[in-house]
């Protein structure tokens, strides 16, 4: 019983510990509301001018410098012209500045001054318009950018008189930001945790004779890297809170996948491996696999991926939807926000050789002494659970299956980074930059056949954006033709090795495991760091 004293501590911890953790990190939303206001008008223009210009401002009073939210919205029905958002102080100096035609809900970060402001809706019908708006609220501080935003709005093509009705809202609100102590009490109770877990790996050592002490090693070990993995993020998070930074979407992306890459790949995979050092290993004897056999699995990694993207949004809005909205608009903000150079470098390359490595080569080098079915389950159902949210779960999950078969058929791990490289290089870098350049060619999304006539560059880059797509949907048709025909061939069986533990032995330990349950709580924590914020309201 002594033996399990650090075991039961660890699980009584842990979910307390993520649901502390979301609080300690302060509200992902709005938060508290400072100045709200809506607010419906016609707006004419007769003659090539607008009647009206500006809509009725709100006022707005800041007591303490810091970061807030602003959100807001507006609906045209009959857009003729740019609208925009700005925020003033006192002096009349331009602070923030946004446009667009038409915005059903946005938000963003705004670093203001204690002080008073005037938040405004602004119509703009003509270059000059845009010109004096653009140099007092510096939009776009480029001025290449600025010309190339002035061609692809195309001001010539408006309306010379029309009319729209505008319905404006807007809300300011001071994200919840938790005490020091708060941060203190959630950093210290992850490195209770992970020593409880050490401890628990120490005291109750397995010798992995038998697929129940392998369950054991591998849960235990991987339930530390988890844990750390994620007081790592947090504990550099929670630091960079302590300093006033006027935040880009450009900066937050950079600081996110740097503290991805340092948590996993300096810290949490040189961990894994040293923790797993002393765990018995398999020996995989690979076959021989030309590129022509190879290409089938590149199709149906993508069949996988396109059949988890559609069950994993289905249950990720299911989840959400019913809390005002989805996380996935905060994935796509990130990805959209982030420039190629660390994109590529972090998801298409590093996050791809190092995942393989923990959740295929470590792990699975531990596991297939116990057969491949274990092997394959498990590698599938922990690479799955790491990534913390149901919009990805599940195609994580199913290309997981199929790398970790691949590489227990041929014992070679470059063939799964290639195949990860592909999937993250192509959904997460090739589409993300081919929309960039959409929003940057078309930034108020005409897509009338006159807008793009007169200019290509709009019209070439929705083109390629949607021929990725169609790529992608293509492979993924392809692919499950392919899963279907090697399932009906017996393509996808290997050899049994002596001693080998049936397919229910195997499920049993899977789910005995006491220490493999203690990675599942360590995961299902990162669903709670996903979604109870959303479903607080925070």
């Amino acid at each position: 019983m002594k033996k399990k004293i650090p075991y039961i501590l660890a699980m009584i911890l842990m979910i307390p510990f993520f649901v502390l953790v979301v609080f300690a990190r302060g509200s992902q939303g709005e938060g508290k509301e400072i100045m709200t206001g809506n607010m419906s008008m016609t707006v004419v223009k007769e003659n090539g001018a607008l009647t009206d210009t500006e809509a009725m401002p709100l006022y707005l009073n800041i007591e303490k410098d810091g970061n807030y939210n602003l959100s807001y919205s507006w609906d045209v029905e009959e857009p003729g012209f740019l609208t925009g958002i700005t925020i003033t102080d006192s002096e009349g100096n331009g602070v923030y500045g946004s446009t667009a035609f038409q915005v059903n809900v946005s938000s963003q970060d705004v670093f203001l001054k204690k002080g008073n402001y005037e938040v405004n809706f602004v119509f703009l019908d003509s270059e000059d318009a845009f010109r004096e708006y653009n140099e007092k609220y510096s939009a776009i501080t480029n001025p290449v950018e600025l010309e190339e935003y002035i061609e692809n709005v195309g001001f010539d093509t408006f309306a010379k008189d029309s009319q729209a009705d505008i319905s404006l809202s807007a809300g300011v609100h001071k994200p919840f930001r938790a005490p020091a102590w708060a941060q203190i009490l959630s950093l210290v109770t992850g490195l209770i945790i992970i020593a409880l877990c050490v401890a628990a790996l120490i005291i109750d050592r397995k010798s992995g004779d038998n697929i129940s002490d392998g369950m054991d090693s591998i849960g235990i070990t991987f339930a530390i890297f988890s844990i750390v993995v994620t007081s790592v993020q947090l504990f550099l998070s929670f630091g960079l809170n302590l300093f006033p930074i006027e935040y880009t979407p450009g900066l937050t992306s950079l600081i996110t996948f740097a503290l991805v890459a340092l948590s996993v790949d300096v810290i949490g995979f040189p961990l894994l491996y040293v923790l797993t050092k002393n765990i018995p290993s398999g020996k995989i004897t690979g076959q021989k696999f030309g590129f022509f056999r190879f290409v089938p699995y590149i199709f149906m990694t993508a069949g996988l991926m396109v059949i988890g993207m559609i069950v994993g949004t289905i249950v990720n809005n299911l989840l959400t939807l019913p809390f005002g909205g989805s996380n996935n608009a905060a994935i796509a903000e990130l990805l959209l926000g982030s420039s190629p150079v660390p994109r590529i470098l972090v998801v298409g390359i590093l996050a791809p050789i190092f995942e393989e490595l923990i959740f295929r080569k470590l792990l699975i080098d531990r596991l297939s002494r116990y057969g491949s079915f274990i092997a394959i389950i498990v590698s599938g159902l922990f690479f799955g659970l790491f990534h913390g949210n149901f919009s990805q779960f599940f195609f994580a999950s199913l290309i997981g299956f199929l790398f970790a078969f691949l590489y227990l058929k041929t014992g070679k791990i470059h063939l799964t980074i290639i195949l990860h490289m592909i999937v993250n290089l192509f959904t997460s870098v090739v589409t993300t930059t081919l929309l960039q350049k959409v929003y940057e060619t078309n930034p108020t999304m005409n897509t009338s056949q006159e807008f793009l006539m007169a200019n290509p560059s709009a019209a070439i880059s929705i083109v390629l954006f949607a021929l990725a797509l169609v790529t992608i949907a293509f492979a993924g048709l392809i692919g499950i033709i392919f899963l279907i025909i090697f399932a009906a061939t017996g393509k996808f069986k290997l050899e049994k090795i002596d001693g080998e533990p049936s397919k229910s032995e195997s499920v049993k330990a899977l789910f005995t495991s006491r220490y493999t349950w203690l990675f599942v709580l360590s995961t299902i924590g990162l669903f709670i760091i996903t979604y109870l914020p959303a479903m607080l309201g925070m």
